[in-house]
């Protein structure tokens, strides 16, 4: 099973950043990044390196919970605890232990936390792993304090809007959700629905839960399988009012696309330099994207081509590619939110549920 990571941010209240900060320098605790926090009455957020999913990363989170109890960092109703789990796995041959020891060093280096993952989960994943937490979400909201239900920092997910999404721009609901994908450009999926805590138990046991969640979806409940998928090509990929731009824009007009004296017409460009466009802008866009119709297609003969050929870069387009499929459902793992926990996992949650009951 191929293991992804996490980042940790622990919101506080009632000690000042440059407190927190100094605490945790004399500890001799690298990698943790204290900032100031938007939050009304939230004094400060303590963020982790990305860890990994072992007991190196596990040890460096009591030692940090340590010295916020130390320091006496408190926690309120306004207080949250974020988890970012990554959206693709550790790299082959990079184990957690590595990587976890790696980023507390080297905690900034985005680019390299970046080549140390493998390929992004595809967004069906992403989508099933959404559609589970919110057919539970009733569940969900038992295992963790009542000011996280409902609250305006991390609302729930709608069902029909995950239902209708087929790209990860369409699952994201906005940052202030239980699930929130602004962040999958830098590499994570974000779950914001955790109170606040300094308890490292809690906040490990809620990172292996999300943790569980992504491998059980990942590894039972889809299979590789070729498959048919629709890009749409962007608006703009180049400068607007550059030449290759207003080139691209003539020929993603929605009409056929433009012939190539409208084209030298419009850009003052050679036949030779509005051809080797056409190259750059395959190269930029894929080459499905961009049709050629050429002179013989359009009731023309040769020698005809400058006022006959026409350039098309299609709004949306197919290419077919490795991808992955739901199984079978007689051979797909069940959706449950504890399906593939440990039984001493199970238990720790079962045993938060009836405390919080109380």
């Amino acid at each position: 099973m191929t293991s992804h990571t996490g980042g940790i941010e622990i919101e506080t209240y009632g000690v000042s950043e440059t407190r927190i900060r100094n605490a945790i320098d004399r500890a001799g605790i690298r990698g943790c990044k204290v900032v100031p926090d938007g939050t009304p009455n939230v004094d400060a957020e303590i963020v982790l390196p990305p860890l990994g999913d072992c007991d190196v990363a596990k040890q460096y989170l009591r030692e940090v919970c340590q010295v916020l109890e130390n320091v006496g960092c408190q926690i309120n109703t306004q207080c949250g605890l974020h988890i970012h789990i990554s959206n693709a796995p550790l790299a082959d041959g990079v184990t957690p232990a590595a990587f976890t020891s790696n980023s507390i060093t080297h905690a900034a280096r985005t680019g390299e936390y970046l080549s140390n993952h493998g390929e992004p989960l595809d967004a069906a994943i992403v989508k099933d792993i959404m559609q589970r937490y919110e057919r539970q979400q009733d569940t969900i909201n038992t295992m963790l304090a009542p000011s996280r239900t409902n609250n305006t920092y991390c609302k729930p997910l709608n069902a029909f809007e995950i239902e209708q999404a087929n790209t990860i721009s369409e699952l994201n609901h906005g940052k202030f959700f239980a699930i929130n994908l602004d962040t999958w450009r830098r590499g994570t999926i974000e779950f914001r629905q955790h109170g606040g805590t300094i308890d490292a138990d809690k906040i490990w046991n809620w990172f292996q839960f999300l943790l569980n969640l992504v491998y059980w979806t990942k590894n039972t409940r889809f299979e590789n399988a070729a498959r048919t998928i629709v890009q749409d090509t962007p608006v703009t990929p180049f400068r607007r009012n550059s030449r290759v731009g207003v080139q691209y824009t003539m020929m993603r007009n929605g009409n056929g696309g433009v012939t190539t004296r409208d084209i030298m017409d419009a850009t003052g460009c050679s036949e030779q330099r509005v051809r080797a466009a056409v190259s750059e802008i395959r190269t930029r866009v894929g080459d499905g994207a961009v049709i050629t119709h050429t002179q013989q297609a359009n009731g023309g003969s040769y020698g005809d081509g400058t006022d006959l050929t026409r350039y098309e870069v299609l709004t949306s387009f197919e290419t077919t590619g490795g991808g992955v499929q739901l199984r079978d459902e007689s051979e797909r793992g069940i959706p449950s939110i504890w399906a593939g926990t440990s039984d001493d996992l199970f238990e720790w949650w079962q045993d938060r549920i009836e405390q919080l009951a109380r």
